[in-house]
C-alpha cells in the first residue's frame, strides 16, 4: 500500500518532470509579460496626454489672443474714458488684466463683468453719436427749414384768399350786441 500524501495550502502540486527552476522561469515570464503590458499602457497613455496638452496650449493661445485684443481694443477705450484721481489706479488695473489674459483665465468672474462693462460701454457711446447725429439733423431743421413762416407754409398747397375783407366787413347784427363777452356770459347763465 501507498502512503496517501496529505496536500497543504501551501505546498505546490507536484508536477511531473517540472524542477523548481523551471517554476522560477515560468513566473518569470508571467511578470515581464505582465510589466510589458503595463508599459505598453503607460506609454499609450502618455501618448494621449501629449496629444491632449498639445491641443489645450493651441486652445489656450487662441483663447489669450482672443482676450489680447479684447483687452486691446474694447477695454481700453473704456479704461481710457474713466477718470481716476491717479494713474497708478489704471495701471494697476490693466496689470490685473494682463495676468489673466496670461494665465487664459477666461472664466474669471472679474473678466466677464470687464467685457460686460466694455460692451455696455461701446453700445452706449455708439447710442450716443446716433442722438446727435439726429439731434443736428434736427437743428439743421429747424435753423434752416423752418426759420422762417414763410418755408413753414407750403405755398403750393395754400389757397389764397378771394378778396382782402378788414375788421368793417364783419357783421356782427346777429352776434346779440356790441359786448361779445356779456353776451356769453348770459348764455351760459342760462343755460345752467
Amino acid at each position: 500500500m501507498t502512503d496517501p500524501v496529505v496536500k497543504t495550502e501551501n505546498q505546490v502540486p507536484e508536477q511531473p518532470n517540472v524542477t523548481a527552476n523551471d517554476l522560477q522561469k515560468g513566473e518569470m515570464s508571467n511578470i515581464l509579460a505582465h510589466i510589458k503590458k503595463l508599459e505598453e499602457n503607460n506609454s499609450t497613455l502618455k501618448g494621449k496626454l501629449d496629444v491632449a496638452l498639445e491641443r489645450n496650449d493651441k486652445l489656450s493661445v487662441k483663447t489669450r489672443e482672443g482676450m489680447q485684443s479684447a483687452l486691446d481694443t474694447l477695454m481700453k477705450k473704456w479704461m481710457d474714458a474713466v477718470d481716476t484721481r491717479d494713474g497708478k489706479v489704471k495701471d494697476d488695473f490693466k496689470d490685473g488684466l494682463q495676468k489673466l489674459v496670461a494665465n487664459s483665465a477666461e472664466e474669471n468672474g472679474v473678466w466677464q463683468m470687464m467685457v460686460a462693462a466694455s460692451s455696455l460701454y461701446e453700445k452706449q457711446e455708439h447710442n450716443l453719436d446716433k442722438l446727435r447725429g439726429e439731434n443736428n439733423d434736427l437743428k439743421m431743421k429747424v435753423d434752416g427749414l423752418y426759420a422762417t413762416p414763410d418755408s413753414r407754409v407750403d405755398n403750393s398747397r395754400k389757397r389764397p384768399a378771394e378778396e382782402q375783407i378788414s375788421r368793417a366787413d364783419v357783421d356782427t347784427s346777429n352776434v346779440g350786441g356790441e359786448d361779445m363777452w356779456k353776451d356769453f356770459g348770459m348764455t351760459i347763465g342760462s343755460l345752467y
